[in-house]
């Protein structure tokens, strides 16, 4: 900490950060000098300059520098201004998952449950939207403390690894560029979506709108509003991800509090709602859309839920330009 304010302070070292004992930073492409046989980023060799007068000892081959650079485990692409896990990294948490998966006697220890959760716990670093992955791991474990004692493997923390050894391949990662804040107005993409429990789900932008007429669920399959609200917000993802130019931010509103609050949390209380959380999560951990999701008073979310009730006269004489298709939720994902 202490080389690293004297060599921003005092060395006038722009943008030097430090982990542990790991330092990063940046420089412009064309600001090299030749030092000690290579060409290097000129603040690299300050920072090289000061270790070697305090003597500090260092490893020549560890000062890297370049449009891609692994930095604690992560993977750094300037150029796509993306920060994702590092092949190694990708290898390692799918070891380590299938490893906890495939325990011999099916009740891993809690002490491995635990390490297993700290391992992803540092993956969501740059994978946020896998935290759904996690709720029924943490769900699993709460309230326990004897770190011997074993614990039973269920369905459901099974499932939820599986997914996420089948996406993390395929993960885009953060976006810093995207990442940071931006207007609901600046959105490239505006919808707003609906469920009713026994008429359908719906989802309306621009001058198009689409309805899922409900069919009678089976008595032994359990189906609540939550879980059909998020449903038609999955369904409202996976119709703009499927676009031939998908948004780099969409903007979601949703008279559902509930499914607006777990959207943000990315976490849920009841197994049956952790579903179609996992789905969108998928979509847009593969797609690298920028999802934010909204809430909206029912009395101002009226397309929607006209078309969510199915009351489709009373939306044509109100909504005469608006073309209504029907569609199918994604089941696929489910």
């Amino acid at each position: 900490g202490l080389l690293c304010w004297i060599a921003v302070r005092k060395l006038g070292i722009i943008g030097l950060f430090v982990y542990m004992d790991d330092f990063f930073g940046w420089d412009y492409l064309d600001n090299l000098i030749f030092y000690r046989g290579k060409h290097r980023p000129r603040r690299q060799v300050l920072l090289l300059v000061l270790w070697e007068f305090v003597g500090c000892p260092y490893e020549d081959r560890k000062q890297e520098h370049g449009p891609t650079l692994k930095i604690i485990g992560f993977w750094l692409d300037a150029k796509l201004g993306s920060i994702s896990l590092s092949p190694e990294s990708i290898t390692d948490i799918l070891a380590k998952v299938e490893a906890f998966i495939f325990d011999e006697k099916r009740q891993p220890p809690l002490r491995e449950w635990q390490k297993l959760g700290g391992h992803l716990n540092w993956m969501l670093n740059v994978l946020p939207w896998a935290r759904p992955a996690l709720t029924e791991l943490y769900r699993k474990i709460r309230g326990k403390s004897h770190v011997n004692a074993r614990i039973f493997l269920n369905r459901e923390v099974i499932q939820d690894l599986t997914w996420l050894s089948s996406v993390v391949c395929d993960a885009i990662g953060v976006r810093f560029v995207d990442a940071t804040a931006w207007s609901d107005g600046e959105a490239d993409m505006v919808m707003w979506t609906d469920a009713s429990l026994y008429t359908g789900l719906s989802f309306v932008y621009s001058n198009a709108g689409f309805i899922y007429q409900m069919r009678e669920c089976p008595p032994t399959i359990k189906i609540d509003i939550f879980f059909l609200e998020l449903v038609a917000i999955l369904s409202a993802v996976h119709h703009a991800a499927s676009k031939p130019t998908p948004p780099r931010r969409l903007l979601i509103w949703s008279d559902s509090y509930d499914s607006v609050s777990v959207l943000q949390s990315l976490s849920c209380k009841e197994s049956i709602h952790n579903g179609p959380l996992l789905a969108i999560a998928q979509i847009i951990i593969t797609s690298g859309i920028n999802l934010r999701v909204r809430h909206i008073a029912r009395k101002k979310n009226v397309r929607a839920d006209l078309l969510s009730r199915l009351l489709l006269d009373d939306f044509r004489r109100q909504f005469p330009s608006v073309r209504v298709r029907p569609f199918a939720p994604p089941r696929e994902l489910l």
